[in-house]
């Protein structure tokens, strides 16, 4: 135990109970399940003191001026990564790796123990649960999303799709999330003081997309790119996701029962009322951005982007962007078979319950 430590903030202690007493009744974790959420549980905690304790020593870290930040919109499987990655590529972009948003604290050994750290949790991961590899590859030093930065204070919706936390997702949804995004800020303003670069912040997660009214609180200048995709095509891919990452940690992780609790969950009630949201946002704030266009033209997608939220795609960003496109196709990558069928969903219903937000972007092919 390290006594300078100190103690959780109480939100951080509030919403870790919360947590765990959902994991205990609503989660259905095996013995391997049980042991692993107990040590992911000790160590974000163990970041959240370590990240509270850098705070305290450094008191003027609040005074940290951030990049303005763009923050990157969409659905879970919605193209979100993709395009984030490729914004990484922006020499003007400051981006979180994944070992910084996994563990946020300078130490004077630099960023290397962090990043062996992870390697070393990437690779345990890689092995209980290969499949989710196919579904979303992560690297310890690729550009990542803020997630971590919430699970240190165990404050996202993420948590649900690990583990089947329904009890615990109700308390969320039902708090303030201006208290997670201010956490958040913190965290940025700790590893921006150490590694300052870039001209703006370009952050992701998908839950960022039910939560703008607290990001514009928080973060009063964000811009926002909200990229869109078939919701057939999308539903089925989360419902994948949340399939395969359950079932490393539970043996009770039913297709049609998943299907059932993603259609009727909060992405899907919230996704048009976050479009609306966005919508009443003066121009240059907000972009939209096609997955199929994504994919068809990634470079002059992104260039129109920019050019509605007031910046401009430089040449060195265009040849990074093309660079990593093309290292991608020869690299190859594992491909992620799903269906909406398999999981008890009509695509038919799907496009007709979506039906304005599907003409209104041209989803359906």
């Amino acid at each position: 135990m390290n006594p300078a430590a100190g103690d959780p903030t109480p939100d951080t202690r509030e919403a870790l109970e919360v947590l765990t007493e959902s994991l205990n009744e609503d989660a259905a974790l095996s013995f391997i399940g049980k042991i692993a959420a107990w040590i992911d549980c000790t160590r974000m905690a163990a970041t959240h003191l370590r990240v509270e304790q850098a705070l305290r020593e450094a008191p003027d870290t609040d005074q940290t001026e951030l990049p303005s930040p763009v923050f990157v919109l969409g659905l879970f499987r919605s193209g979100t990564t993709i395009l984030h990655r490729l914004l990484g590529q922006d020499p003007d972009s400051r981006t979180l790796p994944h070992w910084e948003s996994f563990d946020p604290v300078h130490t004077p050994e630099g960023p290397e123990p962090r990043q062996r750290s992870l390697e070393r949790t990437l690779k345990l991961a890689d092995i209980f649960s290969p499949a989710v590899r196919a579904i979303h590859p992560m690297d310890a030093h690729q550009t990542d999303e803020c997630r971590g930065m919430f699970t240190n204070v165990f404050r996202t919706p993420q948590f649900n799709v690990q583990y089947r936390a329904t009890g615990y997702l109700e308390w969320l949804l039902a708090q303030d999330a201006t208290t997670a995004y201010r956490h958040h800020r913190r965290q940025l303003q700790l590893v921006h003081r150490h590694r300052p670069y870039g001209k703006r912040f370009v952050l992701k997660d998908p839950t960022h997309t039910f939560f703008v009214d607290a990001i514009l609180e928080v973060f009063p200048n964000a811009r926002f790119l909200f990229i869109h995709r078939d919701p057939a095509e999308t539903i089925s891919s989360i419902c994948s996701l949340h399939a395969y990452a359950r079932s490393v940690f539970s043996s009770d992780v039913d297709a049609h029962a998943v299907g059932a609790e993603v259609s009727n969950s909060y992405m899907m009630r919230l996704l048009e009322p976050a479009v609306a949201t966005v919508d009443r946002l003066p121009a240059g704030r907000i972009a939209h951005v096609r997955a199929p266009d994504l994919g068809r033209d990634p470079v002059g997608t992104i260039a129109a982007a920019y050019r509605e939220l007031g910046m401009e795609l430089g040449d060195e960003a265009r040849v990074a962007m093309r660079a990593d496109m093309q290292a991608k196709r020869e690299n190859g990558s594992a491909r992620h078979v799903h269906s909406p069928e398999g999981f008890g969903l009509n695509p038919a219903a799907i496009h007709e319950r979506f039906a304005s937000y599907c003409d209104r972007f041209e989803l359906i092919r």
